[in-house]
């Protein structure tokens, strides 16, 4: 399988009770790891309270990151902002204002997907979608003017999920079809990616116990068989980013979770 990537930060040892978390003094080295493991790009992440350690908001820290992309052929595709996670997108004008500074930052690199993770502060649902309407458009047109699609990550369920997206009507917004979360949340992952169809164009891997922990690939809730049954009926050819659990070596880890994605892969992809 070809063209895997990885959330960045997965490949390095986090602080206890870190998951989600930009690795620091060791962002560059991180570049190297995934290079000799054969990860074609790194998902960046501007981190839910604002980080001036993270090169994505200087202009030389871009500088850095162009070079060591280059250097290592470790590509950078995609930008997370988590950012909106914790700062509610529709009450706080500064919150769509860092976004869009963002979108400007992800340009610099040539990322050609932005994913907005519409979580607690900013949890996207039906009662509430119509007051994301208008910033989530806003977002959309920014992207689109500098080459990025609007990838939104909900855990609404594909029905009500592709019910917004009609009342977005924007052809610049899609969706990130995350495992974990969605299992986390009780939901038909196959027929989820049915009916989402060529409206995913991301998909996050990792799995999830009855508990909503992030676990080991292939030890949680997710049948990840039945994800690639589906991800082949819907003839999916788009981006894998891995975010996963590190496990106690965060590298053994990413070696055993790319041999278990390229299995599973192999086995629905190349059959008849």
């Amino acid at each position: 399988m070809k063209n895997l990537g990885i959330v960045q930060g997965r490949l390095i040892k986090s602080p206890p009770g870190k998951l989600q978390w930009f690795p620091q003094d060791d962002w560059e080295k991180e570049f190297y790891i995934a290079s000799e493991l054969g990860i074609e790009n790194i998902e960046l992440i501007a981190e839910r309270v604002h980080n001036e350690k993270n090169p994505i908001w200087t202009d030389s820290g871009i500088d850095k990151l162009l070079k060591i992309s280059k250097k290592t052929s470790v590509n950078i595709h995609t930008l997370c902002n988590d950012h909106v996670v914790d700062f509610s997108l529709v009450s706080n004008p500064k919150v769509l204002d860092q976004n869009l500074n963002l979108i400007k930052r992800g340009a610099k690199l040539n990322c050609n997907k932005y994913v907005l993770p519409l979580f607690e502060m900013s949890e996207l649902n039906m009662r509430n979608y119509s007051d994301f309407i208008s910033p989530i458009i806003t977002i959309a047109n920014a992207c689109e003017k500098y080459g990025m699609v609007l990838c939104l990550e909900t855990i609404l369920n594909a029905k009500d999920l592709k019910f917004i997206l009609n009342k977005l009507k924007n052809k610049n917004i899609k969706v990130v079809f995350d495992t974990g979360n969605r299992i986390a949340f009780g939901h038909d992952l196959y027929n989820d990616i049915v009916l989402l169809g060529n409206n995913i164009e991301h998909v996050h891997i990792k799995d999830k116990d009855k508990t909503n922990e992030n676990v080991l690939l292939s030890t949680g809730l997710v049948d990840f068989n039945l994800v690639f049954k589906a991800l082949k009926k819907i003839k999916y050819q788009k981006s894998y980013t891995f975010e996963t659990y590190r496990g106690n070596d965060p590298i053994n880890t990413a070696k055993f979770n790319m041999n278990l994605v390229d299995f599973f892969y192999t086995e629905n992809f190349n059959s008849k």
